[in-house]
């Protein structure tokens, strides 16, 4: 039987940049493209049930579980294509005798310094091991910092292999390695920037106002406008006016206040609200979203040039226009798209009022 000189941990290493690479590197180009296309599918599909309007969340779930599954698996079938070319029934599936060196690389990509502690550089190690830990705290207060642990990962990468003992260093895998430390750093930079960047898009909404669209507990994804104007029928989020601040003291006295309303009217618009109607330039307005007609008058009043006006769904529990006037543009943080949990309650929220 012909041996290969393949190392099945630089195929493990290779498949956990992505599924497949490994498969490829063992010389198995069909299945490292099958792995590589299932896994694209797989996050393809998680992502636009989480994400999109019309997505279940829950099926997006068991999709990226799914994923990570199949991730796993790709990267023990990795390990054995390449183990099984060695013809050597005695060579440990994990060396432990027999010290690896890309093993080492692939202990120190999971945890920084656990490649260190692997070959017996018990300082080194436990210096990675330590600050990893420590700034994984510290990143949770400071957000610049983010950007240390992936570095952190990187160098602690490169130094496992370099300072790997025994081992002839070969420019062409120093180099390699050299490649992967900063690929570790590019993806690891991307990943940490993820959480702040759903934060931003994630909200619980804290009363009743906005009942039946949305209960007390629901959790809803927002996108950011940035330079799109919101239309009627949206609901958007925003942040307390100085008017709005003046009455309500929970807003004045917090700095992460948000509130969730429905645009009711745009720029130029006239409002009135009489016998229960909401009426837009003397058209009333058809709302089956709402919870009971409201039990005010208000207006007619015309929308102010970048201003707007909105209202509770939960029209007689609602902290909205009716009571502090109209909403100014530079106050709008976003446009509230999506339900995504709890599981009975996902649904699209991107409603047009019709008249």
């Amino acid at each position: 039987m012909k041996t290969s000189n393949k190392d099945p941990w630089l195929a493990v290493n290779f498949s956990m940049f992505f599924p497949g690479l490994g498969q490829c590197y063992a010389g198995k180009p069909i299945a490292g493209i099958i792995f590589l296309v299932t896994q694209i599918v797989l996050l393809a599909i998680a992502l636009w049930s989480i994400f999109a309007p019309d997505g279940n969340t829950v099926i997006g779930l068991i999709e990226l579980a799914i994923a990570a599954i199949f991730y796993a698996i790709n990267i023990l079938d990795a390990h054995l294509s390449v183990y099984f070319q060695q013809g050597n029934p005695t060579l440990e599936k994990i060396p432990r005798k027999q010290k690896n060196p890309w093993f080492a690389v692939c202990v120190s990509r999971v945890l920084p310094g656990l490649g260190q502690l692997y070959t017996d550089q018990a300082v080194s190690g436990l210096l990675f091991l330590s600050a990893t830990l420590f700034l994984l705290k510290l990143d949770d207060f400071f957000a610049p910092l983010l950007i240390i642990p992936p570095l952190l990962k990187a160098i602690s990468t490169y130094h496992a292999y370099i300072t790997f003992p025994q081992e002839k260093k070969n420019p062409f895998y120093r180099s390699l390695v050299a490649v992967m430390a900063g690929l570790l750093f590019c993806w690891g930079t991307i990943w940490s920037q993820i959480p702040p960047w759903l934060n931003q898009r994630m909200f619980l909404i804290p009363s009743q106002s906005m009942i039946p669209t949305l209960q007390k507990g629901d959790r809803i994804f927002v996108n950011p406008l940035e330079n799109e104007l919101p239309k009627a029928g949206n609901i958007v989020v925003f942040k307390p006016s100085e008017k709005l601040k003046a009455l309500d003291e929970e807003s004045a006295n917090q700095d992460n206040v948000y509130y969730v309303k429905r645009l009711i009217a745009t720029p130029g618009q006239t409002v009135r609200i009489e016998n229960g109607i909401v009426y837009i330039n003397d058209r009333p307005l058809k709302e089956n979203y709402i919870a009971e007609p409201p039990e005010y008058r208000w207006g007619p009043q015309t929308v102010p040039v970048d201003s707007y006006f909105v209202l509770g769904d939960n029209r007689n529990d609602s902290f909205d226009s009716h009571l502090w006037g109209f909403l100014p543009k530079e106050y709008l943080f976003g446009k509230a798209y999506k339900i995504y949990w709890p599981p009975k309650r996902v649904r699209s929220l991107l409603t047009v009022i019709s008249y």
